[in-house]
């Protein structure tokens, strides 16, 4: 999810929504929780409902159905308390509609299903600029710090639009100064652009390893939905690469968001260094069916049989320092997700 993003838009309609006087906290409390409530759904992840189902994280709940039924009922909540009901329906529409296309904004995750019911699929947006946050007490790490300070950065208009005083006008060329600052520091947090890449290399002092042959050229032309093979024909053999095999009778459920807690008991991952079996998820099980660390791919795949998803990661960090992460998931055949990320 967008986190810090969702909250920005809760406060910054807040403002919107009564402009002719200040917003107090409480209002903007309120609307940013509005803004975040479709993440209601996490309570049936964290409790092991399979990601990909209907109501599963990113499902039901971040459709647009759902955010016009939400809608409803909260401007039927603030007709009862004497507020209009026609613009508190339009802004609370946007408010949660906006949840599950920020979301397909994000780099992470199975996309959103924003037209559930009518269909489960799920969408991710041509320009994906936010990195997905983690869920959970994973969002209290450094990593998630780190993400929660690209999200503040990228959604700074939204917040200063929400809490700058109404009687502190600004210049045209102050407004101008910020405006460039602010296009500068998205451009380092979301652009993909060569030059970036090098920029940031320099100040972090880029301590990345990339796999034999690897292209940075060519990562950059992956695009969700292409073919596996000729993806792994165009980058060559990747540094490691993770193998997933989900129970058949249960919706899919994405690897980079499922913890082995939530998995039935199965040989139902496996992680390779080079062309040999380094981790499983599940190693009594795995062990049972003769799965264990040195085994050769062509093994695994000999007990396993082809995955259905996979991942393969061409960079990794050779030191302390910052790394690039380069990785591209693949579902039944198709190009997953592409994750090109600074870590």
């Amino acid at each position: 999810m967008a986190s810090i993003g969702h909250v920005a838009v809760g406060m910054a309609v807040a403002r919107a929504y009564d402009p002719a006087r200040k917003p107090r906290w409480h209002s903007m409390a309120l609307w940013s929780a509005l803004a975040l409530l479709p993440d209601i759904d996490v309570i049936g992840f964290l409790r092991g409902l399979p990601y990909g189902a209907p109501w599963g994280h990113r499902g039901a709940t971040h459709s647009l159905t759902f955010a016009f039924a939400g809608a409803a009922v909260v401007a039927l909540g603030a007709r009862w308390r004497g507020r209009p009901f026609v613009r508190t329906f339009g802004f609370a529409s946007i408010v949660l509609a906006s949840h599950g296309l920020l979301d397909a904004m994000t780099d992470g995750g199975l996309g959103a299903a924003l037209f559930w019911p009518f269909t489960l699929t799920r969408y991710f947006a041509p320009w994906r600029p936010i990195t997905v946050a983690p869920i959970g007490p994973d969002f209290f790490t450094p990593y998630g710090a780190l993400v929660a300070a690209s999200e503040v950065v990228l959604f700074a208009p939204l917040l200063l639009y929400a809490l700058w005083p109404r009687r502190r006008a600004l210049r045209p060329a102050a407004i101008a100064a910020v405006a460039l600052v602010w296009l500068g520091a998205g451009w380092l947090i979301a652009s993909t652009d060569p030059v970036r890449e090098r920029v940031l290399a320099a100040a972090l002092r880029d301590d990345t390893r990339f796999a034999s042959g690897y292209s940075e050229d060519v990562f950059r032309t992956i695009a969700v939905g292409d073919d596996e093979r000729a993806v792994r024909g165009s980058l060559g053999e990747p540094l490691n690469e993770s193998w997933f095999f989900p129970p058949k009778d249960r919706p899919f459920q994405s690897a980079m968001e499922v913890s082995a807690a939530q998995l039935p008991r199965a040989c139902l991952g496996v992680w390779f260094r080079g062309a040999a079996v380094e981790e499983v998820i599940d190693r009594q099980m795995c062990e049972v069916r003769g799965v264990v660390p040195g085994l050769a791919r062509a093994e695994v795949i000999h007990v396993l049989g082809a995955p259905v998803e996979s991942c393969a990661a061409y960079a990794e960090g050779s030191g302390p320092g910052f790394h690039r992460m380069r990785m591209v998931c693949f579902l039944r055949g198709k190009v997953e997700v592409v994750i090109r990320r600074w870590l």
